[in-house]
């Protein structure tokens, strides 16, 4: 929610500004599906060479693409509730509207790079909030949830059926790409709705036993669960001071730097200081600073910042 807005990790990774971003043979990759595709090929677990000798390859990258079209965000999201939704989000666009402000009294060389990389997450944020939070009207809040929840009964049903009824995983009897891009949705459940396990369960019996397979592994208990224990939980947010910010944000006492006319509305706007007083206190973003921005800027720029080294 913090360090991966700094305008060190917004260089590393432009595109997103999300986490992973993974450097390795001198390349440096940001988008999940790619780096699980570019570890398949060149640094394959004993699961994935398992499965290329299987000639499953194919089948297995189809399975990984259908996990791909179920949305995290909305899901997880669309659980916590508008005031829990908004907050988070409202913390998130304070953050970036500092990075941003500092992009601009800074005037790095990249600036025109930086600026459009936070103006692009700004805007993705703001759109995920009126599919999530208090932005959403309920139909289409339901809506988007519908949709997403029938892609993930599809997920679903399909890592049940490559299952069937193995004692392994889901592509054989070690863990593969495909378990390390479905078992983040099972760990989602854990950690956002508990009780979505017995209705999955009731339904999809052999991902139960999966699923207690799966937790038995080392491998997975420390890169997929150990950060979520409450144990480790409590002591990160207690590190990163989430309470100290949760309640900063609640009683008005964070509030986002205020940016340059020019940013803020587009030329020939009319000036609304009550509404520049409120966006500044709570984060919310006005399209119109958005669209100036995109106008006048470059196109999307992950990967131009970078090109010998991008995927």
């Amino acid at each position: 929610m913090r360090d991966n807005y700094t305008l060190e990790y917004a260089r590393l990774n432009p595109d997103t500004m999300a986490v992973p971003t993974l450097e390795i043979d001198d390349k440096v990759i940001t988008e999940s599906h790619e780096i699980v595709r570019y570890l398949f090929h060149n640094y394959p677990g004993p699961g994935d060479r398992e499965v290329q000798a299987s000639g499953r390859a194919a089948e297995m990258w189809a399975f990984v693409d259908l996990a791909r079209s179920w949305d995290e965000y909305v899901f997880t999201y669309g659980h916590m509730g508008a005031q829990s939704s908004d907050m988070a989000n409202g913390i998130r666009l304070l953050y970036l509207r500092y990075y941003l402000g500092q992009t601009l009294r800074e005037k790095p060389e990249d600036e025109q790079v930086l600026v459009s990389a936070y103006v692009n997450k700004i805007a993705g944020i703001m759109t995920m909030n009126r599919v999530t939070g208090g932005g959403a009207t309920p139909e289409a809040k339901e809506k988007e949830m519908q949709t997403n929840r029938a892609r993930l009964d599809g997920v679903l049903a399909a890592a049940s059926a490559l299952l069937g009824s193995s004692s392994g995983f889901l592509f054989g009897d070690q863990l593969c790409t495909a378990d390390a891009c479905f078992l983040p949705i099972l760990r989602t459940f854990l950690v956002a709705t508990p009780a979505m396990f017995e209705v999955v369960f009731a339904k999809h019996p052999n991902l139960r036993e999966y699923w207690e397979r799966a937790q038995a592994s080392e491998d997975v208990q420390q890169a997929l669960l150990r950060c979520v224990r409450k144990g480790a939980l409590a002591w990160f947010m207690l590190k990163k001071r989430v309470p100290k910010t949760i309640l900063a944000y609640k009683m008005g006492l964070l509030r986002a730097p205020p940016l340059p006319d020019e940013i803020e509305r587009p030329p020939g706007a009319e000036v609304d200081k009550t509404s520049d007083r409120q966006h500044n206190r709570n984060g919310s973003r006005r399209a119109s600073f958005l669209d100036a921005r995109r106008a006048g800027s470059p196109a999307r720029v992950g990967r131009t910042g970078r090109p010998s080294r991008q995927l």
